[in-house]
């Protein structure tokens, strides 16, 4: 069967290669579904998607004002940078002289729709002070910076060249040398595998390291060292130097941000209503 909207044809291939685009994303997020489950779902997605976006095309024809040639050569120039310049995009897309004028055509559409949905919305009002300080007050889990710590560490590797006892013996020794005085700065760049910067990590959140490096590190007070760490990597000592705790960033550090958030989140709303209109009149039938 068919499918036809307002009596233009909908080419099949234009909906497989619209889930093909969708598929790693839809997959990913939707790993739950069965396999079977996940095709129809996404065969479905897709079918909207080309749906709308044909509807938009119509509707974007009846505007009969013009793109200007500046903003046409603009969108051009851009097209052809991010896909390496003029030589290399003719070349990659093998483009003939009517294939170039399709590539044009299809690029004043384009503009045309953008500039569609740009009138759609333009009368929405930015969002209010108070809209912004209560999204920020019911989302603040978003905008805190985590507990972090700045941790060293030293570390002998266990792979198919070191084995687990020489590594082992290796860091014994070390731990050694620290309890005999020896500063750890200094064994961190002279017997670490992985030497440098007196085998200062930086500051980081959980998340970042090993999990059994990360649990101890943690868990230290400003300027202890810690007892032998056994992870997937080897045998580490580490040293904590400073911590952060967790803190909120302040309203004023990401009020833009939340603007930005919410102006767009309008938008998708109005231009989602609008596409409900659109296809509440169309005549979208299969055949």
């Amino acid at each position: 069967m068919a499918l036809f909207i307002n009596g233009e044809q909908v080419k099949k291939l234009e909906i497989k290669e619209e889930a093909e685009r969708m598929r790693p994303h839809y997959q990913n997020v939707f790993r739950d579904q069965s396999p079977d489950e996940q095709e129809k779902q996404l065969k479905e997605w897709a079918r909207e998607n080309v749906i709308e976006r044909i509807i938009l095309k119509q509707e974007a024809r009846k505007d009969k004002r013009p793109i200007t040639q500046e903003k046409f050569e603009d969108a051009f120039k851009k097209l052809l940078d991010d896909n390496g310049g003029k030589e290399k995009f003719y070349k990659d897309f093998n483009v003939t002289p009517a294939k170039e004028k399709k590539i044009k055509a299809d690029l004043e559409l384009q503009l045309r729709v953008e500039r569609l949905l740009e009138d759609v919305y333009q009368d929405l009002k930015t969002p209010s002070t108070n809209e912004v300080k209560k999204y920020y007050a019911k989302n603040k889990d978003k905008y805190k910076i985590p507990e972090q710590v700045r941790a060293a560490h030293i570390v002998k590797y266990v792979n198919e060249q070191e084995s687990s006892v020489k590594a082992y013996n290796d860091i014994i020794k070390i731990q050694k040398e620290l309890e005999a005085g020896n500063t750890f700065e200094e064994l961190a760049d002279k017997t670490s595998d992985c030497p440098g910067n007196g085998g200062d990590l930086g500051y980081f959140p959980r998340g970042e390291m090993v999990q059994e490096f990360e649990d101890i590190v943690f868990s230290l007070g400003i300027g202890e060292v810690s007892d032998i760490i056994r992870s997937g990597f080897g045998y580490h000592i580490a040293k904590v130097y400073d911590k952060r705790p967790a803190k909120l960033i302040e309203f004023e550090h990401v009020k833009n941000d939340i603007i930005k958030k919410l102006t767009e989140e309008k938008r998708e709303k109005r231009i989602g209503e609008y596409i409900d209109v659109l296809k509440e009149k169309a005549k979208i039938i299969e055949k």
